[in-house]
């Protein structure tokens, strides 16, 4: 068994009518499998890019939009990330990125680029 830290700081003076300023970093204890920092082409066929095999259990996951093709140029279409049936449950905007547990049935994630290849970043870890 092993540990990870994520954290994020949300602070902003003026996004809401008080000022916003707060930390999140839990501890969660992952095992194996897992997948550290990689990238992937995604195309506009998400089939084609599975990220995260199917599996019944929760996975900590990990997906950035880079903002860049293949070739290092710059694209600015969208990234869905779907279930395996090409539902998408969240879209990236170039160089957004989310960190979301998901899981706890049978699930597997793709990426699908709304046009063009994007060169997407990601990580998995398993829940213990």
């Amino acid at each position: 068994m092993a540990t990870l830290t994520p954290t994020i700081k949300l602070e902003s003076t003026d996004a809401t009518s008080d000022s916003l300023s707060f930390t999140i970093n839990p501890s969660l204890n992952v095992t194996d499998p897992s997948v550290g920092i990689s990238k992937i082409a995604a195309t506009a066929t998400g089939g084609d890019t599975i990220i995260v095999p199917t599996s019944t259990a929760t996975r900590y996951l990990y997906i950035k939009h880079t903002g860049k093709k293949a070739d290092d140029s710059a694209v600015t279409t969208t990234l869905n990330v779907e279930t395996a049936d090409g539902v998408p449950f969240a879209k990236l905007s170039s160089g957004e990125w989310m960190f979301v547990p998901i899981g706890g049935a049978s699930l597997k994630v793709q990426l699908e680029a709304s046009a063009d290849t994007i060169i997407a970043e990601y990580a998995y870890w398993t829940k213990v």
